[in-house]
């Protein structure tokens, strides 16, 4: 008799814990285009995630406060769509604030992507913190970024603050080593006058006085584009990383790793046509131009650049 109790005593508490479990994760309740637009992935991305990170995230305890995969991933999730952590704990119930604060391009011959770099705002870090000022004058992650013409990223660098400028950036990458040592030898990065001219980063000509020269810069501005509105849609999908979402409260190492993820799970969204989000004013999200002219020894494409206006513009 006492058998038969805690047995049917077990079962109750099991069918407990499947509603509770049920009616806290969104996975199980909530329509696709809600999922979409709290989280950014639609459902079925979402539990590819669960699958691929659930040896690195599960729990080994049998602990009732250790939180399931799925809603670990749905937190970061939905922290990196909003910015905003009372948003997260708003739309995952039964959550403490406590536990979630632990190619060729068009227009333009032999392109292999557009690069450019763009501000991620983080909170005023304790050790060197004037480094991480930027030229507006607020602390940052100086982002590099390669896109293609489908708006996906193929190449990124975060690592350095705010007060180092592309070029630097650019010097100091493993891509620009590829390029230099011969290991990319066809093809065209174009990049703004921020970086410096080489016979395989093509930037605009500074003052056009001919027709050709004219031409040239029309199509540059136009095949660039692309990183413009990568950077536009990264931010669109993930406030977190964008002024709108407020400004990243974590340490600068922790900061990179968000932008990183962030940047992998729009390459997700990009390569499954995930709808982007509307936005409601969309110029915001797009990437002001910085305005800065190279000014180093490093422009030797003068002459590679000469021949490609005359011959193809």
């Amino acid at each position: 008799m006492a058998a038969a109790y805690i047995l049917a005593q077990n079962r109750r508490n099991l069918r407990r814990q499947r509603i509770f479990r049920d009616r806290n994760n969104p996975l199980d309740y909530m329509p696709d285009a809600d999922i979409i637009d709290r989280f950014r992935l639609p459902r079925h991305l979402i539990l590819r995630l669960c699958a691929e990170l659930n040896a690195n995230l599960a729990h080994a305890t049998s602990r009732s406060h250790a939180l399931p995969t799925s809603l670990q991933i749905m937190v970061a999730l939905r922290f990196y769509a909003s910015g905003n952590f009372q948003t997260v704990t708003g739309d995952l119930h039964g959550i403490s604030k406590a536990s979630v604060s632990r190619s060729r391009i068009t227009n333009f011959p032999n392109v292999i992507g557009a690069i450019d770099g763009t501000h991620v705002p983080i909170k005023a870090p304790k050790n060197d913190e004037h480094l991480f000022v930027n030229r507006k004058n607020f602390h940052s992650i100086n982002v590099m970024a390669v896109c293609d013409s489908s708006t996906k990223f193929t190449n990124i660098v975060v690592r350095w603050p705010g007060s180092s400028h592309d070029a630097f950036v650019w010097t100091n990458s493993s891509l620009s080593d590829l390029f230099e040592n011969g290991g990319i030898r066809r093809g065209w990065l174009l990049g703004d006058s921020a970086y410096p001219l080489k016979k395989y980063l093509m930037t605009p000509v500074l003052n056009p006085s001919n027709p050709r020269e004219l031409a040239y810069n029309d199509a540059h501005a136009k095949t660039r584009n692309p990183i413009e509105r990568s950077f536009g849609v990264l931010k669109m999908r993930f406030r977190c990383i964008d002024h709108s979402g407020g400004t990243l409260l974590f340490h600068p190492a922790r900061a990179c790793k968000i932008v990183t993820a962030c940047v992998v799970l729009h390459n997700l969204c990009t390569d499954h046509n995930v709808p982007v989000p509307q936005a409601q004013n969309p110029g915001a999200y797009l990437n002001p131009p910085d305005n800065y002219v190279y000014q180093g020894p490093n422009n030797d494409g003068a002459e590679i650049r000469q021949r490609l206006i005359l011959s193809r513009f």
